[in-house]
This record gives C-alpha cells, sequence and structure tokens, in this order.
C-alpha cells in the first residue's frame, strides 16, 4: 500500500502581506507616540488650518493608503500571469470556471490571513501598552527633592518627587482632548529656577483645576511622579515655536498616576478596539471563504487542513 503525503507550500505573499501591515503600523504608531515624522507634519498642517489635530484620522489616513500597496501590486501581477495561462490552455466549458473558483478561494484566504495577522497585531500592541503602563515610575519609595535648576551635574530619578521652583504661570499650556465618550483638558506650566532664564526650560508641572492662570511667577514646591520627556508633543513644539529654549530631555511633574497613565490608557483601548473591528471583518471572510470550498465541493476539512 503506497501512501502518498501532499505537502502545502505557502505563498509568499501570505507571510509578507502581514509582516508589512504589521510594520507600517508600528512604524506610524511610534510616529504618533512620539510626535515626530510625517505625522507631526501632517498634525502642524491640521493646527494651522483648522485649529485642531485628529490623531486617530490622521493615523488611519496613512495605514490605510501605505498598508494596501504591496496587495495591489501583487494582486495586479497574478492577474498577467493567470491572463497568461489562461491564453495557452484549451478552452472548455468546466476547466475555466473551476480554475476561477479556486483562484478566488485562494485570494479569500490570503485576505483572511493578512486581517487574522493584523487583528493579532493590534490586540498585542494593545497588551505592550499596558505593559508599558506597569514600567512606569510610581509614587512609591523615598522622596527627592531637586529645584527647576537646568545645569544639574546629574539627571534626577523619576518617581516620587519634591520639585522647587518658579512657576511660570503666564506661560501656561493646554492640552484638550475630545474622545468618543469623554473629554478631557490637562494644563501644564514651566517650572524654573530662582533667578535663571525663564526662556531655557527643563521641568513642567501639571497644574490642578485650581491653579490660575494669570497668576504672578511665584516660588513654591511641588510634589508628583517625575517623568522623563512626557510632555505631550503638540505642546513640546508649542513652546519651542513661542521662542523658549526647551532641553531635548525634559521632565514633567504629574500630579497622578491617573494623569500619567492617560496616554497609555487611550493607545491600548483604540488598538483592542481596532484589533476587535479586525476580527469581526476576519469572521466575516472566513464565512465567505467556507461558502467558495463548498461551492467548488471540496471538504472543508481537508481544504482547511
Amino acid at each position: 500500500m503506497r501512501v502518498r503525503f501532499r505537502s502545502v507550500r505557502q505563498h509568499p505573499s501570505q507571510v509578507l502581506l502581514p509582516l508589512w501591515i504589521i510594520l507600517v503600523v508600528a512604524f506610524f504608531t511610534w510616529q504618533e507616540g512620539t510626535y515626530r515624522g510625517l505625522i507631526a507634519l501632517l498634525a502642524e498642517w491640521q493646527f494651522n488650518e483648522f485649529g485642531v489635530y485628529h490623531p486617530l484620522l490622521t493615523f488611519l489616513l496613512f495605514v490605510l493608503i501605505l498598508a494596501p500597496l504591496p496587495f495591489l501590486f501583487t494582486r495586479r501581477r497574478r492577474k498577467s500571469a493567470a491572463a497568461a495561462a489562461s491564453a495557452a490552455v484549451p478552452a472548455t466549458d468546466v476547466l475555466p470556471a473551476r480554475n476561477d473558483l479556486t483562484h478566488a478561494i485562494f485570494e479569500a484566504t490570503r485576505f483572511l490571513n493578512v486581517l487574522v495577522v493584523a487583528a493579532v497585531g493590534c490586540f498585542g500592541a494593545a497588551l505592550l501598552a499596558c505593559v508599558m503602563i506597569l514600567m512606569l515610575p510610581t509614587a512609591a519609595g523615598p522622596i527627592q527633592r531637586i529645584s527647576a535648576s537646568t545645569t544639574l551635574p546629574q539627571a534626577p530619578s523619576q518617581g516620587l518627587t519634591e520639585l522647587r521652583g518658579g512657576i511660570l504661570y503666564t506661560r501656561t499650556s493646554a492640552f484638550d482632548e475630545d474622545l468618543w465618550l469623554t473629554h478631557r483638558n490637562i494644563r501644564f506650566a514651566p517650572m524654573v529656577d530662582a533667578g535663571a532664564d525663564p526662556s531655557v526650560i527643563r521641568y513642567f508641572i501639571e497644574l490642578s483645576p485650581t491653579d490660575g492662570s494669570q497668576r504672578a511667577e511665584t516660588t513654591s514646591a511641588r510634589q508628583g511622579i517625575l517623568v522623563k520627556d512626557a510632555l505631550p508633543g503638540e505642546l513640546f513644539r508649542l513652546y519651542r515655536y513661542a521662542g523658549f529654549r526647551v532641553t531635548p530631555t525634559h521632565y514633567v511633574l504629574f500630579r497622578s498616576a491617573a494623569t500619567m497613565r492617560w496616554p497609555y490608557w487611550i493607545w491600548a483601548s483604540e488598538f483592542a478596539v481596532g484589533g476587535l473591528v479586525i476580527a469581526l471583518g476576519a469572521l466575516v471572510q472566513w464565512f465567505r471563504r467556507r461558502r467558495l470550498i463548498a461551492r467548488e465541493g471540496q471538504p472543508v476539512a481537508e481544504a482547511e487542513a
């Protein structure tokens, strides 16, 4: 008795296309999180033209334009090759229809794989954002007491900190976020060392709702969680455009851990929602593929194996 084993060879596009989508999503996620590159350029244009910036729409614009490009090129090349092959095959009543159905099953399988990998990538990114939340500084441990000086011999540690200096209330910046279910407003003000040049900024503090925005510059001490390079990128560029020299490595003193963690929760929720939507699309595509296999007359279990 002879037993034949038929090896199933996966087409390179079924691996390269999902990998390309993951790279595109990861690249623009990094640009949005750090506010640089193409995302920052388009954001600045939106601020100048409309006065607002839509980060999610901007992110989706680049992803929807760049992610399908390899799929379109490979589809066009495969259609040309299929047309050339069909011209060499004698015309019959059954073969062309079966070849078209087999090709449709292959395309449905490839698209299903792309959707599955994209959904897994989104859920993985959401999980990564949650892991990054666990790695953020906390209010535990001894408190460090430093001044808001730009000439300290060593960089301060992140975590529970008492920062002393002059609060520049007249240089307060506001960051508004309009989400689907909530509206959020947070304000920051620079803090500089007493007698130092107020145009050179290294430290920012989160203001409470009771802090007046037009008060005179006062010297005080504030306690909170000190985090490195945590000022929103939009505000970082705003201060530089206004003529302030913000040091490349800056620090933000947050009043609470909730405010510090908020951007990461936003990233996690956006990727989770995106992964859920893509997963629903993958489910619809899976049912469509099963119908195509049933039309071809091939057992579904054998086709999936």
